[in-house]
């Protein structure tokens, strides 16, 4: 516990100004009786100080979060326990807990605790709105009893809350594709933990590096992975967009829920997921019950940024699975043209969060400006995909399908009913 040192209230600097203006007005005035009234001002000033400093007490406080993540609208709790270990009552005490950087406090008061005694209490946290937030240090304060002066100590160090994107259950289908050649092998593992070596295999990006065999990558100078297990999942890989240009607060919010609604829905179809985004984050492929937290911690915590010049902002979104960018219609053309191109032989799906309805003013955004995603129209053209010189028989290329998240409209919905037209054809 920091013992903290003892300052003097507001109150008591109030006292304190009062002293001196009626010391001023004694002199000015000459009216002796005020001279008292200023000496006691000062006196209780000082004597409420040095009684704080004086007092004796310690108290043991543990504040545990439960849960220490939970989705946002769902509600955390923080139980806190007090105990006085010394062999003396303890004195009443104020309880003051920062929440979210300062922005808002718990308070509430400690009454006095007998010897070894230990008292429990708890409150709620607000968690309406995705982020990271702090909590503590938890403060004690002990005031005298005209509440002229105090004494803060620091107890129960800072801990944390992270309150996840909300999200939806979606259906996944088309999503599973997989280049590896042991998916289509029916070759056994020896358990089901996934943590059995398998085989060595050449790198493919979006692998985890802590899979890195340093000894064959030294001999042949190429990475090489260790495969755990026989992979017989499929891989896909979701993008966020986050650059500030093409979001408000809004849609940022929606663009990152849709993000944990497809990640999460594709780990419980059994694909490996790996979650990137435009401002350099990478998960990495992974499955299983840990991978999804730290999906959504990431996310919970992720925020936007400025565009960076010269710098395609999908380029870490490449590799042989299929891909999903979400993003909004401020979204330049030249951006979604290049990102078509990054999922290989496999299929892209954008999903385009649309920021003001269709027929409005400015449709486009705020941020959209020359070359935007603004109209239907242009997501028509960009999953029509190429065509070679003869119109008659187009190339044959993969699957690039649009997903329209209008206004107001859930994303649950508009992927369904694409998915659900996507089976039927």
């Amino acid at each position: 516990m920091n013992e903290g040192r003892s300052t003097v209230t507001v109150r008591g600097r109030v006292v304190l100004a009062s002293g001196a203006t009626m010391a001023l007005g004694a002199w000015i005035f000459g009216v002796q009786e005020l001279y008292a009234l200023a000496l006691a001002a000062v006196l209780a000033t000082v004597a409420a100080r040095v009684w704080v400093d004086l007092v004796r007490w310690r108290l043991d406080v543990s504040r545990h979060v439960h849960p220490t993540r939970v989705p946002s609208g769902h509600e955390a709790r923080v139980e806190l326990a007090v105990g006085n270990p010394a062999a003396s009552s303890s004195p009443p005490v104020e309880a003051r807990d920062p929440f979210d950087g300062g922005r808002r406090w718990a308070r509430f008061s400690v009454a006095p605790l007998r010897p070894r005694e230990v008292r429990t209490s708890s409150y709620r946290l607000p968690s309406t709105h995705r982020g990271v937030y702090r909590l503590g240090p938890l403060e004690l304060r002990l005031t005298d009893p005209l509440g002229l002066a105090s004494r803060t100590r620091i107890t129960a160090a800072d801990t944390s809350l992270t309150v996840h994107p909300e999200y939806e259950a979606v259906p996944m289908p088309g999503l599973s594709a997989h280049r590896d050649e042991d998916r289509r092998l029916a070759q056994p593992v020896i358990g089901k933990g996934g943590h059995e070596f398998y085989r060595l295999r050449e790198y493919v990006p979006g692998d985890d590096l802590r899979h890195v065999h340093w000894p064959t990558t030294a001999r042949i100078d190429d990475l090489v992975i260790r495969q755990p297990e026989n992979l017989r999942r499929g891989r896909t890989t979701v993008v966020a967009d986050l650059r500030r240009s093409v979001h408000d607060d809004e849609s940022l919010e929606r663009v990152l829920s849709a993000v944990a609604s497809l990640s999460m829905s594709a780990l419980t179809s059994g694909l490996q997921v790996r979650v990137v985004t435009t401002a350099g984050y990478d998960s990495g492929h992974g499955a299983g019950r840990d991978h999804g937290p730290a999906l959504l911690d990431a996310l919970a915590a992720a925020v936007t940024h400025r565009d960076r010049p010269g710098v395609a902002p999908f380029r870490l979104a490449g590799g042989l699975e299929p891909v999903v960018i979400v993003t909004t219609d401020g979204c330049l053309e030249s951006d979604l043209h290049a990102a078509m191109r990054l999922s290989g032989t496999s299929a892209t799906t954008l999903v385009v969060f649309e920021r003001i309805a269709p027929g409005t003013a400015g449709a486009a955004g705020p941020a959209a400006g020359p070359g935007a995603l603004g109209t239907p129209t242009d997501a028509v053209h960009l999953a029509s995909g190429n065509v070679g010189s003869n119109p008659e028989r187009p190339r044959r290329r993969p699957a690039r399908r649009t997903v329209r998240v209008a206004p107001g409209q859930s994303f649950a919905r508009a992927w369904s009913v694409q998915a659900q037209a996507r089976v039927g054809t």
